[in-house]
């Protein structure tokens, strides 16, 4: 600490307020607090490193993270099922899409042959979807596939094993091979078409087949598919092609219960058209099992191609009467939207 010097003049008499002379300089400062003081405070002036830095905190305490933190994971949950709901709608759409374009392949080959493409053939065996294989931007995959061989015959082999993403519906399951999610629905049982009727959900009526039919089948030679002229209930009023995905793993209420030898599962598989077995809570006959049923992945309802090329959403409560009346292809039951 630098020493005061005083002028050598006489000490201040009471009442007098003390003088000092800075050192270093010849200015004299005259105050009442103490020399001392004052040098103290000069050095530390002149001298920065003699301070000392405490700038204040910029950090966050644990309970303002853990405030962060919760508030983060309240956002989260709200906004997930809203992408989930998003993204689920989006797959809907494509699966949509995608009925759409078997659609056009369909009436493609009406346009071409004058007649719907069977529902399944026995003699040989094949599917309907080996038929439009053309009509959906599939040709390769139709010149390597041999009519005259069942689909399940050496010679089929690398045809129906090309794993073909339009008959994929984008919500069910994946790691499944050369699989397909939609099918034609000919017909009821009789088990559940009787259970119908008793319960007085559905009225009588003369006709219950659906639009598709086989043929050259080995007790039904004679059987012949489907003509425009027999769809008398109308094309835009009659289902054409349904959902049953999720083959061959089988699925009953959303659930899946350990089976994965549904059968029917793939493409060209010749018993990948389904019949109505099943009804469930009573009423309903859709989304109860994917065991060769009509059953979807979307939530609360399945995607409809029409005759006409449209496809529509309908949730899995709908009416019963009105679910048959659109199934039917020629019994007078127009149903109107």
């Amino acid at each position: 600490m630098h020493r005061l010097r005083t002028r050598p003049t006489r000490a201040p008499s009471s009442g007098q307020t003390p003088c000092a002379v800075l050192p270093h300089t010849e200015r004299t400062v005259c105050t009442s607090v103490p020399p001392a003081e004052i040098l103290e405070s000069r050095h530390s002036t002149l001298n920065p490193e003699s301070r000392t830095l405490n700038p204040p905190s910029s950090g966050f305490t644990l309970v303002e993270v853990l405030v962060v933190i919760t508030i983060i994971g309240m956002l989260v949950g709200l906004l997930l099922p809203a992408v989930q709901s998003a993204r689920e709608a989006a797959r809907r759409m494509q699966c949509g899409n995608n009925l759409k374009q078997i659609g056009l392949g369909i009436l493609g080959y009406e346009n071409t042959h004058q007649v719907f493409p069977p529902a399944y053939t026995r003699v040989p065996a094949h599917n309907m979807l080996a038929f439009i294989l053309p009509y959906v931007e599939q040709q390769a995959v139709y010149q390597q596939y041999h009519f005259d061989k069942n689909w399940s015959a050496a010679e089929n082999k690398t045809a129906r094993q090309t794993d073909i993403a339009l008959f994929v519906c984008p919500s069910a399951p994946g790691s499944r091979k050369h699989v397909t999610d939609y099918a034609t629905c000919e017909d009821f049982m009789p088990a559940p078409k009787s259970a119908l009727l008793a319960s007085g959900q559905v009225s009588p009526r003369s006709e219950w087949e659906n639009l598709f039919r086989p043929k050259q089948l080995p007790h039904f030679p004679n059987a012949q598919p489907t003509h425009v002229a027999d769809v008398t209930d109308g094309l835009s009023n009659t289902f054409m092609l349904f959902e049953d995905g999720g083959r061959p793993f089988e699925y009953e209420g959303g659930q899946r219960t350990g089976r994965t030898d549904v059968t029917g599962s793939q493409w060209a598989d010749d018993e990948a058209e389904i019949w109505v077995h099943d009804v469930c809570d009573g009423i309903r006959v859709v989304n109860c099992n994917n065991n060769n049923e009509i059953y979807s992945f979307h939530p609360g309802g399945c995607n409809f191609l029409y005759g006409d090329g449209s496809v529509r959403f309908h949730p899995e409560t709908m009416p019963t009467e009105t679910f048959v009346s659109l199934f039917t292809r020629a019994a007078g039951d127009i149903v109107s939207f």
